[in-house]
């Protein structure tokens, strides 16, 4: 037995000066009985068909809604949270269920926003009340207060776009206040190659300047390993006997377990890196040395 009755439209008999609405009736869980449920069309809109279109819009996502398992009791109650406890709670989810260099974006993100909210008196409002119109506030108070470039913008925005995606599908909100937010256009970043002059005096200098430095500048250029893989790696994944270097789905970028091919100009570098340690050491941690605290790839 469904739990709903489907969306359909009160039209007033057509006229325009009432108020035209979407109805809906859903189960209560505590009296069994089913309420009645509307959604209010904009008065704004001055005609018929207008109207009817805006209905029809509305009854096809209400009713997938629905179908989805939607629970407007559920949803009354939660969208009346205030913001900062809804942001509280994605992060509380985001630190255990992504990586620590992502999880550490969104907390940041989310900090900055934070800020804002405050000294705009938002932070205690209903997480249901923080809208487009308010998103879009923000996202030009950052660029024209804070002076961020577009990459920046854009990378602010997808991250909020982010944090507010898991309150729609947990139902806190229905819709996503950052989706109507536009990227901004950037210009690629220029590539600046290396010479052969200039490989020539890195392959020289590099290895007596920092040794550690070197190995990791060519896992880069023989093995195409990338920074944020390389502070990841650990001793247990050098297979030199069988040239091999293990890159673990928790470690790789694209998150599948990867065998990278140690290529022969590489053996003699990795013979000389110093790998005597327990397998659960990261190779590169502070100061490029062995150690038990993964590091940052910015270091």
């Amino acid at each position: 037995m469904e739990n709903f009755k489907t969306a359909k439209l009160f039209d007033a008999g057509g006229d325009l000066s009432k108020r035209w609405y979407v109805h809906y009736s859903f189960r209560s869980p505590e009296t069994g009985k089913f309420r009645l449920f509307q959604n209010w069309i904009p008065q704004k809109i001055k005609t018929c068909s207008g109207r009817r279109d805006k209905a029809h819009e509305m009854i096809k996502d209400i009713n997938r809604r629905l179908r989805q398992g939607f629970n407007p009791f559920a949803y009354s109650e939660k969208k009346n949270t205030s913001i900062s406890v809804a942001l509280a709670y994605v992060l509380s989810i985001k630190e255990g269920s992504c990586r620590k260099r992502s999880y550490f974006t969104y907390r940041s993100m989310v900090r900055l926003f934070t800020v804002w909210l405050k000294a705009k008196n938002l932070l205690n409002i209903p997480v249901d009340d923080f809208n487009y119109h308010l998103a879009q506030e923000y996202m030009d108070y950052t660029q024209a207060k804070m002076k961020y470039c577009n990459r920046t913008y854009n990378n602010r925005a997808t991250a909020l776009k982010t944090v507010f995606k898991a309150l729609v599908k947990r139902e806190w909100i229905l819709t996503n206040p950052f989706d109507k937010v536009e990227r901004l256009p950037k210009e690629e970043a220029e590539i600046v190659s290396f010479t052969v002059e200039d490989l020539v005096k890195m392959q020289k200098n590099l290895p007596t300047w920092d040794y550690d430095l070197y190995v990791c500048a060519c896992l880069i250029f023989y093995c195409f390993i990338r920074p944020q893989e390389i502070v990841r790696l650990k001793v247990s994944h050098f297979q030199l006997k069988n040239r091999t270097i293990m890159l673990p789905g928790t470690i790789s970028k694209n998150k599948k377990n990867e065998l990278v091919q140690i290529p022969n100009a590489m053996v003699p570098v990795l013979e000389k890196l110093d790998l005597n340690y327990p397998g659960s050491h990261f190779v590169f941690t502070r100061h490029l040395k062995r150690g038990t605290k993964e590091a940052a790839p910015t270091r």
